[in-house]
């Protein structure tokens, strides 16, 4: 265990490439963009950072307005290619690997192929330590019927993998003014009844049962329970809350706040 930060530590960060098109004097420059993600949802905003050397900063500026497309796992040569070089370089959409969309909503094309292509206008500039980030509004998606699975950067550019499984039930418990017990947690979702089964288990393992209690936002659980009779808050430090949903592992929680 050290404090010393790596220097490659920024590549743990898992992200879709972008490929970010920015059209200027006749000719539309396309850059890779490791880092592209969706940064606000109503309304939609897309957000790409750019690095101090890279031309397309500038050009997204003057042009005001910029399309980003996150690339699909079969396009790993493509934004290996399109960061290697600059449009000072070279005009980089004669690659034949480089097919352009019409825009509809800017000026701007984009690049066909990705898991989602989208046309913005450029509402902030942000500048970082050492690179921009450039933060567009979306004014239109280029979705395929059918898309494909993305590409994923984790250091090096990897293909997406099998989803995660989540096999337990997550819990959290809060002791709360008034004597009342507050419980959170989600677990994977299920097809049949979106009931979760709360206890109380004391310092022997002895549960009480807290009822059964329905879904709330989003199928989680979140719920306020009245402590059994005659069990003071005080003696709660030792205790920790079980619930249950069929179907999955059940979940193990302190109480916090307990014994205060």
């Amino acid at each position: 265990m050290t404090r010393e930060v790596p220097g490659d530590l920024w590549k743990r960060l898992t992200s879709t490439v972008g490929l970010v098109c920015a059209h200027h004097d006749g000719v539309t420059n396309v850059m890779s963009a490791e880092w592209s993600y969706f940064v606000n949802k109503q309304p939609l905003y897309a957000a790409v950072v750019l690095g101090p050397r890279a031309a397309t900063g500038r050009i997204v500026e003057a042009a005001g307005e910029f399309s980003v497309t996150l690339c699909a796992e079969d396009q790993a040569g493509l934004a290996d290619f399109a960061g290697g070089f600059s449009v000072a370089d070279i005009d980089k959409t004669s690659s034949e690997l480089i097919r352009l969309g019409a825009p509809e909503a800017t000026a701007t094309p984009w690049v066909t192929g990705g898991v989602v292509a989208v046309e913005c206008r450029l509402r902030q500039v942000v500048p970082l330590p050492v690179h921009t980030m450039y933060l567009g509004e979306v004014l239109a998606a280029h979705v395929p019927d059918r898309p494909p699975r993305p590409l994923v950067k984790h250091g090096a550019m990897h293909t997406l993998g099998e989803p995660a499984r989540r096999t337990a039930v997550v819990a959290a418990a809060e002791l709360r003014h008034g004597g009342m017990l507050r419980v959170a947690a989600t677990g994977p979702a299920l097809d049949g009844p979106q009931e979760w089964r709360v206890g109380l288990l004391d310092a022997d393992g002895t549960p009480t049962p807290l009822g059964a209690h329905p879904s709330a936002r989003y199928e989680d659980l979140l719920v306020d329970i009245p402590l059994p009779a005659g069990l003071e808050a005080h003696r709660l430090s030792d205790h920790r809350v079980v619930v249950e949903r069929e179907g999955a592992e059940p979940g193990f929680t302190g109480i916090s706040g307990a014994g205060r």
